[in-house]
This record gives C-alpha cells, structure tokens and sequence, in this order.
C-alpha cells in the first residue's frame, strides 16, 4: 500500500503473499458473497446477475465491479438499477462525426459509474455494422473501421480520465447475435486485420484501454477466449497492450488454452465454470471442467501463469488507483445530470442525419402551421425513445433522471417560437386492426403538417429478422429469427400477430394519400438502414436513431430549424435485404456446420433451482463466412458499381457548402515515414449557419488490392453564412489506423496462423479524395508515395 511505488513494484509485492486458493479466487466471479450484506456497500441490494470479484480485506484487495454499458449506466453489481443519463445509442454519436464530444461522452461514463462505486465500465462496443440485420448494432459504432476506431478511442480516453477501467469489447469478430455463444466465424486475414481488428488496434495504441473482452465466436477454428493468434501474437505481441483480457460472460470453454492465450478474467454466470480450484459442473449448456489444480497438476499450467493473469489485472488497478480509493464509500455519489443531460443532448442533436428534404420541406415554418399530427408506435412518437438495455424486445432503457417525449419537445418548440400551433399524437396501434390506422390518417389529413416516427427493435442475443418495419410492440419478444430453426431454414420475414401498431401497413397507407404524403415528415428511429417502399412519396426524411432522454426537444429543434442537422451516415443503407455482405445465407447467419468442442458432449445444470440442460451433443451451428473479405458497406457498392439508397458519409443540411483549393503535400516524419498533409477550403454558400463534416478518403495502388477508396480522415468545422474555412487533415503512415498501408499474412488463409504478417505501403500513385459523403467527393489528387518500411 506504499503510494511512492511503482504500480508493477506494488504488484510484484502483493501477489507473493497469496495462497493458490486466493489467487484461484481472484481469476473469476462468483456472486455468491454478495449475498451477505456485509460484501455489498450499504443500500447495494443483492443482484445474482453481479459482475464482481469479492475482494480480499486482510490483503487489502478490494472488490471490483462492472457495470454497462455505452448507452448508459446500467447492469451492475447492485440493485435498484441507478439513475443514469440515457444518452443516444451509439451509431447516433459515430454520426457527430466529432471527436472531442464523443470523449465527453466517456466521461459522463465514467463519472456516472464511479459514482455507483464501479471500477470497469463495459464500453465501448467496436464490431462493426457488417451487415444491418445485427441486434447489437446499436451498441456499435459504425460499418467504417476508421471511423468506429477514432469514436472508440475517444470514448475510451473519457471513460478512464475518471479512474475507470474502460473495457473495449467485443474482440472480435463479433458481427452477429445469431447462436453466438456457440457460432463460427470463418475471416480471410487480410479483411480481420483492415477491419475488424483494425478499430480495436486504434484503441489499444492510441487509448491504452485497461481491460479487453474476448467474445463469443469461434474464429478460423478457434474459440477467441483461447485463440493465440487473437489475444497473444496480436493483441499483446504486434500491439503491445498491457492491460488485462476478461472474457465475455460464459465465453470461456476451456482451462489451459484460455490461460495460455492470455485470459486474465473469467466471466461467469453466478459461478466460474473453469477458473476454478475444484471441478466445476455445466451451467446453460455450457460443459464444466476439472478445474485448475487439476492443470496444474498436469502440468498444462503453472502457478507463474495464474500471477501473470494477476499481475495484469492489478497493475492496471493499482494504476487507476482503485487499492487507494475506497469505491464502496462512493456509491451513491451525487451526479451533474444538468451537465451530463447537456452532453447527452448535443450527441443527440449533432448525431441526427437529415437524409431528405425536398423543395425545402424542413425546417417548419412555424407562422405557417395551427396543427401538426405526431403519428407513431409509442415507443417511437409517445415516450422519448431510449435505447434497449435488455435482452429481450421491451424497450428497457437505463433509468433516466428525465425524458422528454416527442409531444413534449414540438410543444416546448412552438411555445419557443410564439406559434399558437397544436400537436396531436396518435399511436395508430391499441388493437393493431385497420380502424387504428383510419383514425391516425384522418388526423392527418385535417392536420397542416404530418410528422411520422417509426423505428425498428433489435436486441441482445436475437439479430433483426427483417429491415422492413416491424409491429411494435412485438407480438412475441422472445421471439429470435435464427434460432430453433431445422437446417436449411432461414426466416426473414414472418407474420405478425397481435395487438400493437403495424408500422409498414401504417407507411403505405399514409403515403397512399397524396394530399397526406406531401406534408409529411417521416423520423426513423432506427439502429440503422429499414427498407421504405414510401420514400419517393415523402418530401422529408430524418434518422434520429435512439435519441435518448432529450428526444423529444432534440428532434423538435431539428425539425424547426432551432439546430441545423450536421450528421452524416455512419453504415450505408442499402437497396435491399439481400446485398452487401449479407448477400448470401452463407455470408449471415451462416453455414450449418457441427458444434464446437464444448458441445460435443452433454451438459449438467448447477443452476439454483435448475433442471439439468439437455444434451447438446450433435447440436448444430451457424458459421458465418466473410468470404466478401474487404468489400463492406461503401466499400462493396463502390466496387460493384451500385447505388445505394444513401451512401456512408451522408447528410444533408439547412444550408449549402462548396470545397475547393485542395492541396496535398507528401513530407517525411521524424521516424522517416510517409505523411500526407491534406488541405482544403470549405465555403458555407448558403444562408444558416452550419456545420459540415469533411472526409478525406484515400485510393492505394492496385498492389495493395484494395475494393474502393477507404476513410483515412474527417474533420467537422461551423461556418456562418458566407464564411470560409482552410481544412488541414493529417494522413500520417505510421497511425495506428495504417492509412497508407495493407496487411500482408504470412498465411493467407482462415485458420489458425492467420495472425502473422505484417503492415506494407506500396510505392506508387495515391490518390486523395475530399468530399461531403462516401459517394461524392468533388476534390481529388493523385500523390506519389514511397514505399514504406513494413510494420508489425
């Protein structure tokens, strides 16, 4: 407990003086301590879902908990559930497109889960939107690597400024939930290494997260929480991460090789299945072990290993000074929510992407309108739309200290803006038959301006299983599209039943009307693309994504022109539910394919109360193949010469912007490496005051065998009317996001091997591209580049 120690020094003296039965103690979680009152801080209820490891007092080891997640604080150690912010979902703060207010987003992270009296917040997610039928997409940042690294990052910086361990998550190749606690992956190299490792790279370089959460997925043949090639020859070896890796709840499968591969941390359901002492029984259908004397002894580990696992984990704590601080007094902290509401509000603001607007539809002209009719699902256009923190389709969100719903927000607006103006909300649901629908258009047809939310209602564990509109509620929220299904089944679309607002019948017959359609506003409330058979019917379309608690104001200003909307599509939306990466069954949900290792024998229950589980044994399973390798999202529709409905980059606003003067200068860094200084000139030409998010995209040489151009930079700038602005965006080699370079494998095959090779820039003709969006970049330069040295 000396202070003047270096965090390894304070380690190093620790870990010798605990017994193999503490140590063993201290590598897993097991809720059961804190059942008694006395483990839990005072007015912390007992929660059997607890992420914690129970501490050592005579030791001085404190207790570490986890809580959820990057949309709010939620999922921890103690019930009732905490008041939290409920910020946007996260593709609505990749949207921004700005850095500096994704940081301060960790930091209403962090200080809210320091105020719980929790050390590691479970954020941020960084698997990209591969494909748009994913159920935690709106956990994720983006289809773009680049993009989705620098937002991560970011975050990650704010998350830890409070002393909290950011754990970045999930690593990797995580880009579904069908079956995922049993499903494969099958990656070429190059596309794990440009893509979906590439995110998780910028954090550890750039953020040095504290913790990483190996995922679920077997990949190329390998479970991630015992794959070499993932946590030891890349993450700790070519990276250099230092921190500790914590596995992913139930995602452990094995003893000896998750420990040799570099798992510090099992992540169990109430009680570990394999970092444990003794032999452990099964628990939902996962296989126990033997346990870890039972390595030991045969010599598969040794007690080295298990002080290794420690020291990672308590170096990173001593560092955070979590052996100095006592979290249990800080539970129930006081909390700025005015300031974290005001974070929470620009994200929503800043994120919504105003996708049409014809003849000027928007922003409403308030002098000009006595009604509007606000027609919608209630969890779209009757309540502010939150997003999900629940593994089922119910629209739990975090509990927020306020939420402002739709109504309430055009309300506030009107009053704002003197107007005299009415709003009239229908949810055009109650009994789901067509009567609901008359009342709500008949409404509108009487009403001067129609706004329209709809949405979508992904979930942990359960993909979408259609992009078109769905009933809401559901009929049946347990219902999951890939699962129990016969091999050879793929549902996409299936019929709905029940009470609740059938949205899709909703959009046809309001875009029927022509007198109706052409003063209407339709607001998605999406994680991301939905097809809309209605959009050439409708003069404008927003994306609000999942707003969170300011909802409704923050839209209502949009909408009225109180805020100019200067968001840009972070993921393409398509034409189609078959494209892209997710053209083929075989490319999502996956091939059939036999059960992993763990399944392949039956499976007991430990579970308090619980029948046993029945027998896995022959269970078959999804196995995703990647075979597009690098052509996802803008990359595909640029290399197969087709038009999506908006591209990656998107976004309209209020007023104009022209770009000109676009300069590229090629210098050598101080390491001797290639770095282009990227300068240009953006013009606000209209008449509101904005702001525009630039993108700088590059094309490689065709040695490096790229689909398309790739994001390399972006910079947001505020302009008023008329006003100019020079842009400089520095593209360096040596960035952690590999700019100029592509990745060449020893191995160039998916399997086990696949995380040798290195990074390589090819010399030639690089040609610079600038623009508003993926698909429109007015400014282009060819530049010459040497070659580079390679790196690991």
């Amino acid at each position: 407990m000396n202070t003047s120690l270096t965090a390894e020094q304070r380690a190093d003296l620790l870990i010798p003086q605990m017994t193999l039965e503490q140590k063993v103690q201290q590598i897993s979680n097991d809720t059961r301590p804190a059942e008694k009152d006395e483990n839990r801080p005072p007015g912390c209820e007992f929660t059997q879902i607890a992420r914690h490891i129970q501490g050592i007092p005579e030791l001085a080891i404190p207790t570490v908990r986890m809580i959820n997640g990057g949309t709010g604080v939620r999922g921890g150690s103690c019930l009732p559930e905490p008041v939290a912010t409920a910020v946007p979902s996260t593709p609505a703060s990749a949207a921004t497109f700005n850095p500096e207010l994704n940081r301060q987003l960790g930091e209403v992270l962090g200080a809210e889960a320091r105020s719980v009296g929790h050390q590691v917040m479970l954020a941020p997610g960084m698997n990209l939107h591969r494909h748009p039928f994913g159920g935690r997409n709106y956990e994720y940042q983006s289809e773009d690597p680049y993009l989705s690294g620098v937002m991560a990052t970011e975050q990650i910086k704010g998350i830890q400024a409070h002393g909290i361990h950011a754990n970045a998550k999930h690593f990797a190749a995580n880009e579904q939930e069908s079956q995922r606690r049993q499903m494969a992956t099958v990656v070429p190299p190059r596309a794990l290494h440009e893509l979906y490792l590439l995110p998780f790279e910028m954090s550890v370089r750039d953020a040095q997260p504290a913790s990483i959460m190996c995922a679920f997925p077997e990949i190329n043949g390998v479970s991630a929480c015992s794959n070499e090639d993932l946590l030891k020859t890349t993450l700790r070896e070519r990276w250099g991460f230092q921190g500790y890796v914590m596995s992913d709840r139930r995602a452990v499968h094995d003893v000896a090789p998750s420990i040799k591969a570099g798992v510090d941390w099992e992540l169990s359901h109430i009680t570990p299945l394999h970092y444990s002492l003794e032999p452990q029984r099964g628990q939902r259908g996962n296989p126990g072990s033997e346990g870890i004397r039972a390595a030991l002894d045969a010599g598969t580990i040794t007690v080295g290993d298990i002080d290794q696992m420690l020291r990672r984990r308590y170096v990173q704590m001593f560092k955070f000074g979590h052996f100095d601080t006592d979290f249990d007094a800080l539970y129930g902290s006081p909390v700025d929510f005015v300031a974290h509401a005001a974070v929470a509000r620009e994200l929503a603001e800043q994120g919504i992407v105003l996708l049409k607007n014809e003849q000027g539809f928007l922003p409403l002209e308030p002098k000009e309108i006595r009604s509007i009719a606000l027609i919608g699902a209630e969890w779209f256009a009757g309540q502010a739309k939150l997003p999900p923190r629940s593994i089922r389709a119910d629209n739990v969100g975090v509990v927020a200290p306020f939420t402002v719903s739709p109504q309430e927000g055009l309300e506030h607006v009107l009053i704002t803006l003197g107007s005299p103006a009415t709003v009239t909300y229908d949810s055009a649901g109650g009994t789901g038959k067509k009567e609901d629908r008359e009342r709500a258009i008949e409404l509108a047809r009487k009403s001067d301006v129609v706004i329209v939310m709809v949405g979508d209602n992904p979930h942990e564990l359960c993909d979408r299983e259609t992009l078109s509109l769905p009933v809401i509620p559901p009929a049946d929220p347990n219902f999951c599209a890939y699962d129990e299904l016969e091999e050879g089944e793929y549902v996409l679309q299936r019929p709905e039943r029940g009470e609740g607002t059938q949205q899709e019948m909703l959009m046809a017959e309001l875009s029927a009307d022509p007198e109706v359609a052409k003063k209407t506003v339709v607001v998605l409330k999406t994680e991301g693309m939905v097809l809309m058979p209605w959009l050439d019917k409708v003069p404008a379309l927003v994306e609000a994504w999942y707003p969170g608690q300011s909802d409704g104001l923050a839209v209502a200003n949009i909408l009225f022109g109180l805020r100019n909307p200067s968001g840009k599509l972070p993921m393409t939306f398509g034409n189609s539910e078959r494209e892209a990466a997710h053209e083929t069954t075989a490319q999502f949900p996956g091939l059939w394919v036999g059960p992993p290792h763990w399944l392949a024998t039956p499976s007991n229950s430990n579970e308090p109360g619980g029948d046993p589980s029945p027998t896995l044994e022959g269970q078959k399973r999804f196995s995703a193949q990647y075979s597009e390798g690098l052509q996802v999202g803008y990359r595909w529709y640029e290399a197969n010469n087709v038009k999506p409905v908006f591209p990656f980059g998107f976004g309209l606003s209020y007023t104009t912007f022209a770009y000109a003067d676009l300069s590229v200068q090629t210098v050598a860094g101080p390491q001797g490496q290639n770095v282009l200084n990227v300068s240009y000139r953006i013009t606000n030409t209209g008449t509101r005051q904005g702001a525009e998010a630039s993108q700088v995209y590059l094309t490689l040489p065709p040695e490096a065998g790229q689909p398309s151009k790739r994001l390399v930079g972006f910079q947001k700038v505020d302009l008023m009317p008329g006003e100019s602005r020079q842009v400089t965006v520095t593209v360096d080699e040596s960035a952690a996001n590999h700019p100029l370079s592509y990745w060449v494998p020893e191995k160039d095959v998916p399997e086990p091997g696949w995380g040798r090779g290195e990074w390589r820039t090819a010399p030639g003709s690089y040609t610079v591209h600038v623009g508003t969006s993926s698909a429109e970049t007015p400014l282009q330069q060819a530049v010459s580049v040497a070659a580079g040295v390679p790196r690991r």
